[in-house]
């Protein structure tokens, strides 16, 4: 295990257990049925997979490749996948109902409103939950971290749900719904674990198989990333995309990616111990990134199978921010949030002259292929604003 720092981007290259398994809830077998409860909802359809061709070029490597989530399902983030399968699950279990038969559609035309969800949120989940509760019919309450932009706070109000900003950081949080969900008898539904509480993070982490499955429908055979940056807030969807993913490019590197201020998952790579926590409320453009503990149930496979983890100081979304918004000439632009930004921000300085010696020891050169997650568009527009077009976080000197 070997760690370094470049411009203030903290690199940790981890050892990988190559006799480790896949968890079997993990396994594309046990998955397979995701991608057609998705593609059965109305509204779905494939998000793309940008090809930037001409910032591979510029970067001397084979390719370059981007899955742009904001377009899923109109919400601006791949969350849903996760709790649409999930609360959909849940309520078939309590009705006594086979998912496979009624579907999405089929739960839209049940009377659900004793049905009451809650969760904690740095943002998209909880979109994701109040869009879902709203289309099912369900109340919803969810609970936010202190700091959380009000944009934010109110593109989940506009689905009806009951939202409340906490003073506490997000751990303190998703304590706080926990308690609330069990005092008044609600369905909680979040996106790590608790000793007793696995079934629904189990399933929310399922949801995301349905982005791995189309990003295998969208790349070429040749076309098979050697490297995939994938974003970690506790962990949950790193885990399941990397569980994924793996079973599909085996000869690929995961990447996990962190606000370095707020670098959980790295923390408890370095440390070997699942349980190592962040205290307190940390500041990062990344909200959605920030959490200060790891999903208990995802952390040991992140650690025995990602070869790198890579806390990136806030200037790294944000140049990938500018880049989508102006990519090199000849690529497609698009709108990447601040938490959606990252992967495409470190790939670019990797590709440039400054980050030379991490290029090397990530083994990038000029056969590989670097596929990375846009998580989110702008979920908060005037932030986006400030960064893009007054490029509020620029670059450090030196890295310009």
């Amino acid at each position: 295990m070997e760690k370094w720092t470049e411009y203030g981007i903290d690199f940790l290259a981890n050892d990988v257990d190559p006799s480790a398994a896949i968890p079997d809830w993990l396994t594309l077998s046990a998955v397979a049925g995701v991608p057609k409860f998705h593609a059965a909802m109305p509204g779905y359809a494939p998000t793309p997979l940008l090809k930037l061709a001409n910032l591979a070029k510029a970067g001397n490597v084979a390719g370059v490749y981007v899955k742009n989530e904001a377009p899923r399902f109109g919400l601006n983030a791949f969350k849903v996948l996760g709790s649409s399968y999930a609360i959909s699950h849940t309520i078939c279990q309590k009705l006594g109902l086979s998912l496979d038969e009624v579907g999405f559609a089929g739960l839209k035309r049940q009377n659900l409103q004793d049905m009451v969800f809650a969760t904690a949120t740095d943002g998209n989940h909880g979109r994701g939950v109040a869009w879902v509760s709203r289309e099912l019919g369900c109340p919803a309450h969810i609970y936010m971290p202190a700091g959380t932009e009000p944009e934010r706070a109110e593109a989940i109000r506009a689905f009806g749900a009951e939202v409340t900003v906490t003073d506490l950081c997000y751990d303190d949080t998703a304590a706080l719904a926990k308690a609330q969900a069990e005092q008044n008898g609600w369905t909680l539904v979040q996106d790590t674990s608790f000793p007793g509480y696995e079934a629904i993070p189990k399933l929310i982490i399922q949801g995301y198989a349905t982005m791995a499955a189309e990003i295998a429908d969208q790349l070429a055979p040749e076309e098979a990333p050697t490297h995939i940056f994938l974003q970690a807030g506790v962990g949950s969807m790193a885990g399941g995309m990397l569980a994924c993913l793996m079973q599909r490019y085996p000869a690929a590197k995961f990447i996990i990616l962190e606000p370095k201020n707020v670098a959980c998952c790295l923390l408890a790579a370095e440390q070997g111990n699942d349980a190592a926590c962040v205290p307190g409320v940390q500041q990062t453009i990344m909200a959605g990134l920030n959490c200060g503990t790891p999903c208990p149930l995802i952390m040991p496979l992140l650690r025995e199978k990602a070869a790198y983890f890579i806390g990136c100081p806030d200037y790294v979304a944000a140049h990938g921010m500018r880049l989508a918004a102006r990519p090199t000439p000849g690529d497609a632009a698009y709108t990447a949030g601040e938490s959606g930004a990252v992967g495409l921000g470190i790939s670019a300085l990797l590709l440039s002259e400054k980050l030379s010696q991490s290029r090397v020891k990530l083994g990038i050169d000029a056969g590989s292929r670097l596929l990375s997650l846009n998580t989110e568009g702008s979920m908060a527009p005037s932030v986006w604003r400030q960064i893009v077009e007054h490029n509020a976080c620029p670059l450090p000197e030196g890295v310009c």
